[in-house]
């Protein structure tokens, strides 16, 4: 039962936490009088209905009172161990951010409502973009909604006006002078680099899908390229782009067998890429290797009037419609005649 106690005349009230399963106290601050206990007793009555409504959730939902957030978060990661490497490292990072304001020793039942949204308003204060803190919430949301599923804590709700939002960013192409510029000094690079870049040009591939290519996948006579795509954890085929033909064919034969490209990670390609276009000195347009993917994707539709469904099928994409998604097999062929239509633009030097 809560309870209230006097100590240097000031009223203090104690009571038995459920979620925490030990006792707690705290200063009402208010002086010891007759008419102030009488107060802090309407008080206690108001406090002892949140606990036997503590109480009840406890019985009714089995809650794990003696988990800690540690053993949680490590349930979590087991759950979650077939995901993409990437993913795991968003978690990881949030989880890290997170243990600087909750103990991981201590109950998972230390966050409430009231604790998760100052945690979620103090991410907001710190110098960093807004979508690097709306990672660190959205990471958060996915293991709420764990502990809720698994019943390590009670369910609540965060406050709309608490929640972080994305920004939504500039959509950012290579220009057809950048462009030019870049295919213009290729002639110096390796044929590694150099077949990185073609493909990341003539397909829109993401970069973690080209790593996976190898030399026994590829048709060179039918133009066609076989891929197994970490995002979607699915093989998929697409055709391959005339221009890439000879840039392939030269590649094949260099190196006779295994990985076509030779990076060992997403990253060390993104520094490649970030490399060359720093050399080149176009360091001020925010260029990255997946400016490849926005501009073969922003051509194919907005220049090249290519059809919808075809090109989410040259990238990769989930098809948004239920009819695409199950029931309309794209034929390979219409999806060579659409490639076609993809040039590379090229402006010539005054």
């Amino acid at each position: 039962m809560a309870s209230i106690y006097a100590k240097n005349n000031i009223l203090y009230v104690s009571w038995w936490d459920h979620y925490e399963n030990k006792p707690k106290n705290r200063s009402l601050k208010i002086k010891d009088t007759v008419a102030n206990r009488r107060t802090a007793k309407e008080f206690t009555k108001t406090l002892q209905k949140e606990l036997d409504k503590q109480k009840e959730l406890i019985e009714q939902n089995g809650l794990v009172k003696k988990s800690t957030i540690k053993e949680a978060f490590e349930h979590f990661k087991r759950n979650n161990a077939h995901k993409n490497f990437h993913t795991i490292k968003d978690y990881d990072r949030f989880y890290k951010k997170f243990i600087e304001s909750f103990d991981e020793n201590r109950s998972c039942t230390i966050i409430t409502k009231i604790s998760a949204e100052e945690w979620i308003n103090e991410i907001k204060k710190l110098s960093l973009a807004q979508n690097s803190i709306h990672a660190y919430y959205k990471q958060f949301s996915h293991f709420l909604n764990f502990l809720f599923e698994y019943s390590y804590i009670p369910m609540f709700k965060i406050n709309k006006d608490v929640r972080t939002k994305p920004e939504i960013k500039e959509k950012i192409i290579f220009t057809d002078e950048d462009i030019t510029t870049m295919f213009n000094n290729l002639e110096s690079k390796n044929a590694n680099f150099k077949a990185a870049i073609y493909l990341l040009f003539y397909t829109g591939l993401r970069s973690s899908d080209i790593l996976t290519m190898t030399v026994d996948r590829i048709d060179l006579k039918d133009r066609l390229i076989n891929y197994y795509s970490p995002k979607r954890k699915k093989f998929k085929q697409v055709p391959i782009h005339k221009d890439l033909v000879p840039i392939l064919k030269k590649r094949v034969k260099e190196i006779s067998s295994g990985n076509l490209l030779n990076y060992e990670s997403v990253e060390n390609l993104g520094k490649a890429v970030k490399r060359f276009i720093t050399k080149l000195g176009l360091i001020n347009r925010s260029y990255s290797a997946r400016t490849f993917r926005k501009t073969f994707i922003t051509l194919c539709r907005s220049r090249y009037s290519m059809d919808a469904t075809i090109v989410r099928e040259l990238v990769g994409h989930e098809h948004g419609n239920t009819t695409d998604r199950y029931y309309n097999q794209v034929d390979m062929n219409k999806m060579k005649e659409e490639l076609k239509k993809f040039t590379r633009p090229n402006i010539e030097k005054k």
